[in-house]
């Protein structure tokens, strides 16, 4: 399945689905169909599908980052990263992969640590981060269920390789090694979350909530504690 990108119009995605389904569901040659004939029409009704739904997730991201509840949200979330050299810089593009190879382009605000003014150099200490998308678990550009079945056929298949096929077959087409890459910082994530479990638990502080929600494999906030955003 090759990369569609976001139409962010919901009428023109319906009827796009409804032109492509509609020719699918045509019974011609009927006298020559069998068993394999259905499997392909369930295939290419599957693929039709997906992509329907990868454009209606990125019209909901796309009116969620267009939303100032939501942007001041991702930044209230996102304090434990913030010090006190951190600001604002602008905007950044980012390209988010959804269900059905879908890519969508957001323009999302962007922030920094700078050096003092009196510094030598102007240049920023390290690259920032997107509160919106470290917010939402998007940081490495897939949203969070590509990122969940990434990690399972990752982890359950007898090879990557085995899982870069099954997942293009349920249309997240994406590179062999960011497939291997994911799949070990998703597993890198579960060890630290299980690392800071333990520690609550000998001091006596058990951590309450959905332990996985919102996290993110990188941008670890400071002190090595583990901020579950809710």
């Amino acid at each position: 399945m090759n990369k569609i990108y976001a139409t962010l119009d919901l009428n023109k995605s319906l009827e796009e689905f409804k032109d492509n389904v509609t020719k699918v569901l045509e019974l011609t040659d009927i006298e020559n169909w069998d068993g394999a004939k259905i499997k392909d029409k369930e295939n290419e009704i599957r693929n039709i599908a997906l992509i329907l739904a990868g454009q209606c997730v990125a019209i909901l991201l796309y009116n969620l980052s267009h939303s100032t509840l939501a942007i001041n949200t991702a930044n209230e979330k996102t304090q434990a990263w913030w010090r006190t050299k951190t600001k604002n810089h602008g905007y950044k593009k980012r390209q988010i992969l959804t269900i059905g190879n879908v890519e969508l382009n957001l323009k999302l605000p962007y922030v920094v640590e700078r050096n003092n003014k009196n510094s030598k150099t102007s240049k920023t200490l390290n690259q920032g981060f997107c509160p919106f998308l470290r917010w939402l678990g998007m940081e490495e550009g897939i949203t969070p269920l590509v990122w969940s079945n990434i990690a399972k056929y990752g982890a359950i298949s007898s090879s990557f390789e085995a899982a870069r096929l099954t997942l293009i077959d349920w249309g997240i087409n994406i590179s062999l090694r960011r497939i291997e890459r994911l799949t070990y910082c998703f597993g890198k994530i579960g060890l630290s979350l299980r690392k800071s479990k333990i520690f609550n638990l000998k001091i006596g502080n058990i951590l309450t909530g959905n332990t996985l929600k919102g996290e993110v494999c990188r941008g670890e906030p400071p002190h090595g504690e583990l901020h579950v955003n809710g």
